[in-house]
């Protein structure tokens, strides 16, 4: 693939296709009948080319300075019998997982379920509805130090990322849920990674694939939104499951990591004309949400 001469594909400028469109469309204006509004409320364009990029120029020149970077799998494993989550939280780091995630009550619990796990080469983190005053965790927190801002399970990026910047103060993580639209995953966690570093925070950002309303197409969505985050640069990420073993969610995370190579580049999408517009709109819309 590296090796794919794109010069078999001709670049087809904006005026052109709009040329073509128009005889398809039988005279109409194809600005007019082709631009249409994704999920989030974003107006787009039926098509863009290279002349599109020349006024985002801010958007290449900030992710191509940023370094490649190895993304953390996790697990989420809810602790109900202490015994059984400690046998999950064993398969999930030897399955090929970075850390997990334990979703408890109390302190107990959380000793229990890790009582067989050397900290010191996993991650463990937990989350639960109450902060706990404990020196392990607040709400949500990375041990041995850290804490996370927990972003509401919303479908719109604006709203998500506005939600974000507003109650980031100084949290070292973000937790968050994957957008359910491919392309508008990508953008989104770019967007956001451009305006944490507009305000100065160096967040990690975590990404949480929820669970479909049908089970049937959860192995779909763990897949494109999970692939959609990494490309977007989140920093760590898991994945839910809906039927049969958690090992088949997480293996999803280790063949996207494994055997993709994505992570060897620096902006994996970078330059991709509707992406980056995508990830612009988002940016502006943010902006204009907070100067409300």
């Amino acid at each position: 693939m590296k090796n794919l001469d794109l010069t078999i594909f001709p670049p087809i400028p904006n005026d052109e296709w709009k040329q073509l469109a128009e005889r398809q469309l039988k005279g109409a204006n194809p600005d007019e009948e082709l631009s249409w509004k994704n999920e989030a409320g974003i107006e787009l364009k039926g098509y863009y080319d290279a002349s599109d990029l020349e006024p985002l120029r801010y958007l290449a020149d900030f992710f191509t300075t940023l370094p490649s970077h190895r993304w953390k799998l996790y697990e989420e494993v809810s602790v109900r019998e202490t015994k059984f989550a400690n046998q999950q939280v064993l398969k999930a780091l030897m399955g090929g997982c970075d850390g997990v995630i334990l979703k408890v009550s109390n302190v107990v619990e959380l000793e229990e379920a890790t009582s067989d796990v050397n900290i010191a080469i996993c991650d463990i983190c937990t989350i639960s509805d109450e902060a706990l005053s404990t020196k392990y965790f607040s709400g949500f927190q990375i041990m041995p130090n850290g804490n996370c801002f927990r972003a509401k399970d919303v479908e719109n990026p604006i709203d998500q990322i506005s939600e974000v910047i507003s109650g980031l103060l100084d949290h070292s993580y973000i937790y968050r849920h994957a957008l359910s639209d491919f392309f508008l995953e990508i953008a989104a966690v770019r967007a956001l990674r451009f305006l944490l570093n507009q305000r100065g925070s160096n967040a990690n950002i975590h990404t949480h694939v929820p669970l479909h309303h049908s089970k049937d197409h959860q192995w779909f969505l763990n897949t494109t939104a999970g692939l959609a985050s990494i490309l977007g640069g989140s920093h760590s990420i898991d994945f839910s499951t809906a039927i049969g073993d958690s090992r088949i969610s997480r293996n999803t995370g280790n063949l996207i990591r494994e055997e993709s190579g994505i992570e060897e580049y620096k902006d994996q999408c970078g330059g991709s004309y509707y992406i980056e517009v995508l990830t612009d709109k988002i940016i502006k819309g943010v902006e204009e949400k907070l100067r409300q």
